[in-house]
């Protein structure tokens, strides 16, 4: 299944850029927004058929409030695919500095950038095949995390304990041991304009970045089953350079980024998602593989308009490499290229994508798709 190509977002900001606010007091306040993404893809490896496929793949209802200053909350919203909504964020935020503030709930724990970006503040459409950290639903996990910004907002960090991963009857998380994530990051030219830990793989010219971040994730008997479990770690390094091409960005917004990981299973198999009779959907059960990934991605942001756009062509290569001891002798691949371009009206806020995929599952035959996506929040 060219799993990439379903949309299957991990993150997201805690609200889109545009969105309605309304003022209920000197310090109180709510704001709604909405998100959504639909795709067209010309084959599906998914059905049996290898059908071409349409889908609204991604529709999310984003709510915040402020209740004195320092005290706010988060309350998003996901539609998923049998019609049902889900939680995706249910914060309690308490913000009392900059440098250490203090989230309890329902959230993205610390871990890679394209994670923390989500499907709708990736530079490309699809959501990477090589981030797999667990999450209760789309990346994210029930616990608390302390977070904050230092060194004039180039310094961020965030830390954590989370309810963890296979937490289900026959599952290795039966003993309730929690999940520990944290994530360093330093911008060394301009802070990153995204709001709290949160990240983007391009801001389109908004400011020059250089970012590194480090993140890693720990759980005792994270993987497997109650009968054969292991202990669940895995880290990455990111980075991510964007700079604006002569002044104001007469000449365009270069953009590269890339990412390294290792995912450990303590030498044992997890189970498949929907383990427990669960629906895979729901997440949290199962699908760690061990092994080693990387992805690099460049985009060039061409400053001329097109109509009531600029195009961002783009290629992105993605390889998981899966422990030999596990899965077979000779370190068998899974890989995926994708080449193509977005049409950007208005950052990502509303963005048209048009994607070749080349997906080549280890031990499958490879598969090859156009994707036309969009998405729009407000």
């Amino acid at each position: 299944m060219m799993v990439a190509l379903m949309g299957a977002g991990l993150g997201a900001m805690p609200k889109a850029e545009a969105s309605v606010t309304v003022n209920l007091g000197p310090e109180q306040s709510f704001t709604m927004g909405v998100g959504v993404r639909g795709q067209y893809m010309t084959a599906d490896p998914s059905t049996p058929d290898d059908g071409s496929a349409a889908a609204a793949s991604d529709l999310r209802i984003y709510m915040g409030g402020q209740i004195i200053k320092t005290v706010k909350a988060t309350l998003n919203l996901e539609r998923i695919r049998d019609g049902n909504w889900n939680v995706l964020d249910g914060i309690l935020q308490i913000e009392p500095l900059k440098g250490l503030n203090l989230w309890l709930g329902r959230m993205l724990p610390g871990s890679d950038r394209s994670n923390l970006d989500g499907p709708y503040f990736l530079s490309t459409y699809a959501f990477p095949i090589v981030a797999q950290y667990p999450g209760m639903w789309s990346g994210r996990n029930d616990g608390a995390t302390l977070w904050g910004k230092l060194a004039h907002d180039r310094f961020r960090y965030m830390v954590g304990i989370y309810k963890g991963h296979n937490w289900v009857d026959g599952g290795s998380g039966t003993g309730h041991n929690p999940l520990f994530a944290g994530r360093l990051e330093y911008n060394f030219l301009d802070p990153e304009p995204s709001p709290a830990y949160y990240t983007a793989s391009t801001y389109y010219g908004k400011a020059d970045i250089l970012a590194i971040g480090l993140a890693g994730q720990y759980q005792v008997n994270g993987v497997g089953t109650a009968a054969l479990k292991g202990d669940y770690k895995a880290w990455n390094i990111d980075g991510l350079f964007e700079k604006r091409i002569g002044k104001k960005a007469r000449w365009g917004v270069y953009t590269l980024e890339a990412a390294y990981y290792q995912y450990h299973t303590d030498g044992v198999k997890d189970v498949a998602p929907g383990f427990g009779n669960r629906n895979p959907d729901y997440g949290n059960i199962g699908g760690i593989n061990s092994g080693t990934a990387f992805l690099v991605s460049t985009a060039y942001l061409i400053p001329w308009r097109v109509g009531w756009g600029r195009i961002q062509p783009l290629l992105r290569y993605q390889q998981f490499r899966y422990a030999h001891d596990l899965y077979g002798p000779g370190n068998p691949r899974t890989r995926q290229l994708d080449a193509g371009a977005n049409y950007v009206l208005d950052g990502h806020n509303l963005r048209f994508t048009l994607d070749y995929a080349r997906y080549t599952p280890a031990g499958a035959a490879q598969s090859n798709a156009f994707l036309l996506g969009m998405q729009l929040q407000y």
